[in-house]
Parts: C-alpha cells; structure tokens; sequence
C-alpha cells in the first residue's frame, strides 16, 4: 500500500477513521461495473498485469444480491475472496446507507484459525483504494465510515453481538471442527437482526464438515453455487495446460473438481477406491447378507449399511447416513432393513446397548461389535487389524461400492491413520467408513466359516 494519499479540500489531515471524508465521494453512485474501472481490475498473481472482472464472478454477485445468502463451493484460483472483498468495498461506497445506519459494524469477516489470516483480508480489501492511508488497527477497517472487522474462526463468539449487513465466512470448510458449526450459528443468528447477506465461500475439505453438511440440507435457506475448475476454463481464468498439469496431483478432484477429502486420506487411495466404484444391481440376490450399525444421537452421524457377497466379492447394496435422526425412526428404518435382508445378522456398534436390547426384543437377528477389543494375539487393536485388511480388500479388488454411495466414497478417500494406527476422526465424521469396516471385515473373515456352517453343526454363537 502506498504511504501517500491525495488530500481534498475541507478534509482533516487526520481524520477520525469513521469520517466519511471527500474521498469516498468519487465512488458515490458507481455501478458494480464502474466501480471495478474506478478501482483498477483485479491483477493476475502470476503476469502481475490487470485482468477484467470475469462473467461467473459477475453472476456471483447478482446472485448475491438477487438471493442475500449464497453457499459457493469453488476450484481453487478462482479469485471468489477478491471478488467478495471487492463487494464489500462497493456496498460501502456507492452509497452511505451502511455507514448512516451503521450500529456497531456494517460487515463481519470470519477466516480461519490463525490471526494472521483476519489482517491479511481487511489489508486486501483496504489495498483496493491504492491512494488512500488508514490509520485504524489491522484487523479493522472503516470504508466510507463502514466498520468492517475481521475475526480468526477461534473467535468468532466475539462477535456474536454485533449487527452487521453482511457476513462472510472465508474457506469455512477448513475452519477447525469444533469451529464450524459456531461460525455457522454466529452468522445466522444475524438474519432477524439485519437481514444481512451472507455469503460462505470455500474449497472443499473433508466429507462430514460445515460445506457437505449444507449442500446436503433439503430444502435450505441458502442460494448454492457450484464453481468447478470447467468454469474457469470456459471463462479463460485457467488454460488447458494448467489443468491438465493440475490433473497430475492426487488432489486435483478436491482443489478443482468440487470433490470432498480426495488426495488426502491415507488409508484408502483415491485411485484404489475408483478401480472399486462402479454401476451394478443393488437389488437383493441369494448371497450371504450383513447389515451394520454405527449408532448416533448428538455430534456424529448414524450410519447403516448393508452387503451381499457374490462371487467372493463384496458388494454394498445400502448405505444410509442420517444427522441427528430420532430414535424411534431409525429404530423403523432398521426394522424395515432387516426385513429387507431376510433378518441376516446385524452388527451394532457395542457402544449403544440400549438399541441392541430393543432391537433384540424385536425379534432382529442382532450382536454387538466392540471396536475396542484387542485381537486374539493382544499385540493389536480390532481397529487396527480390521482397518488394515479392509484396505487391503480395496486395493485386491474384493469390493465393490456403487457410485450413488458418494458419502461412503468421500470418507474413505478422506481418511488418515492417526498414531494408534486407527481411523483419525477428530477432523473427519467417519460414520459411514466404520460400518464399512465392520462389514467388509466380518464377510471376508467369515468366507471361511460359512463352509465350516456346512460341515459342522457345532458353531459357537458369535461364529
């Protein structure tokens, strides 16, 4: 930012920060497009020239102010954060209804965990008026006597008394877990205030966070808009030749394809999953049957699953992942399953032995699973053991998942191992993958013993 400024006749050398001032008249009246030649076109970071408003970012804002609150899952490189900041500058001058309506703030930013992150967005949006010097702190800035601050997501309950008219929520899907749904509430406890425009922007993470969890919900209070590296090719923002570099990183599906966690687990490859994705019958046949339970009331999601082994290989014919569900109509819908599935055997995770009573009273053909238990050498955990093999049974090719089970196939593509050698949960809901687990870990163990069933009437009950 240039330390000089132009000084205009009538206005203090130092001005209080909320003075309006004789330099923001300039801006009065501009349209979205005259503003952006006022202020000079966005320059590209790597030729360092000025480029021009592309036609998705136009529609981006007047999708913006045709619906107030917008969802924008975005390709990396797209420019959406200097276009925001870029509408946030233009609502604060081409008029001064923020700053004579103004109670506390007009606009509150939320970017992620890290201070750092919340000066350097209010410096961008102040670097757009190259002539002009602020004096107020870093993580404030008043355009036009609008008061725009900006907060790291580990503080957003600061601002939860504010009264802002617009709120923007920056690469919200990396915000930490715990963070998330806070932002989220913070920002939407605003709307019978203000009315604001909200707008959440962000790179897709990991399945099971804050941007999954929106475009998930039917109906929903927010505008979606889809971004995909395709727009930025067909509007000339990227070449042929960068995406086809970029489609050499594992990561290429969730920087510019819009996909959820692919390139970053370590457990399941991304490449392995794929070669087990395909289109295929998910009705019921004559092969052994399983259905799983991952059981959940409050943080998590409760999952279900259901298999079938053909052939010696395994097949998912259900997946099923419900948020914050009732019991009793998860208790209908696995009624409904076991009926489904001819009452096969039914693994619930032994962590909800309430559900297993009932569903056993129920007549369901159903045992507990304790993901805790040591295995039978003591050396290492079940998780352990079971993760490893059914990893292993991904990359052989012993499983198939249909394509529709998008849930399932993010989380797994998304998974680590944390230091235990378990799945790593803490960032990731892995509801759907425990079931996996536990299901393509029970079929394949029991390939065995279904021939031993033949041979021999004395099984143990738990074989």
């Amino acid at each position: 930012m240039q330390n000089s400024k132009t000084f205009y006749p009538g206005e203090k050398k130092n001005p209080s920060p909320n003075n309006s001032g004789p330099y923001w008249d300039q801006f009065k009246g501009l349209s979205w497009k005259d503003f952006n030649i006022k202020i000079g076109m966005p320059l590209n970071v790597k030729t360092k020239l000025h480029t021009k408003i592309y036609q998705y970012e136009d529609d981006l804002i007047n999708d913006i102010l045709m619906y107030r609150m917008v969802w924008v899952k975005k390709a990396t490189g797209l420019g959406i954060t200097e276009i925001v900041n870029r509408f946030i500058a233009w609502m604060c001058v081409k008029d001064d209804i923020f700053r004579d309506n103004q109670i506390d703030v007009s606009v509150v930013i939320f970017t992620g965990t890290r201070t750092r992150l919340a000066v350097q967005i209010i410096e961008r949006i102040k670097g757009l008026f190259h002539d002009y010097i602020f004096e107020e702190r870093e993580t404030i800035g008043y355009i036009n006597g609008a008061k725009i601050e900006s907060f790291p997501s580990s503080s957003t309950q600061t601002a939860r008394g504010l009264s802002p008219f617009i709120v923007f929520i920056d690469e919200g899907d990396f915000f930490e877990k715990n963070e998330q749904e806070e932002a989220r509430t913070t920002a939407e406890r605003y709307i019978i205030k203000t009315n604001p425009y909200i707008i959440f922007v962000s790179t897709p993470n990991l399945p099971g966070g804050l941007f999954e969890t929106m475009e998930r919900e039917e109906p929903s209070q927010y505008h979606k808009i889809f971004l995909p590296y395709t727009i930025g090719l067909r509007d000339g923002m990227y070449t042929q030749d960068e995406i086809n570099e970029g489609k050499k990183s594992p990561s290429f599906e969730r920087e510019y394809n819009l996909q959820y966690g692919v390139g970053v687990g370590d457990i399941f490859p991304s490449i392995s999953v794929d070669l087990i994705t395909e289109e295929y019958d998910l009705t019921l046949k004559d092969g052994p049957k399983l259905i799983t339970v991952d059981p959940a009331y409050g943080s998590s999601n409760f999952a279900i699953m259901g298999f079938e082994m053909l052939d010696g290989i395994i097949y998912i014919k259900d997946s099923i992942e419900e948020s914050r569900p009732s019991p009793a109509y998860m208790m209908e819908k696995l009624i409904n399953l076991s009926n489904k599935y001819n009452n096969c055997l039914m693994l619930v995770d032994s962590a909800h032995p309430g559900l297993i009573r009932d569903l056993q009273d129920r007549g369901i053909n159903t045992q507990s699973f304790k993901f805790g238990a040591m295995s039978e050498d003591n050396n290492q955990s079940i998780i352990s053991k079971m993760t490893f093999e059914t990893s292993q049974a991904v990359q052989e090719k012993r499983v198939r998942i249909h394509k529709i089970f998008t849930t399932l196939l993010n989380q797994l593509k998304a998974v680590c191992f944390n230091s235990k050698g378990h799945p790593d949960k803490i960032k990731l809901n892995f509801d759907s993958g425990d079931c996996y687990i536990m299901g393509v870990n029970h079929l394949k163990s029991n390939r065995v013993r279904i021939i031993s069933i033949n041979q021999n009437s004395n099984i143990d009950d738990d074989e």
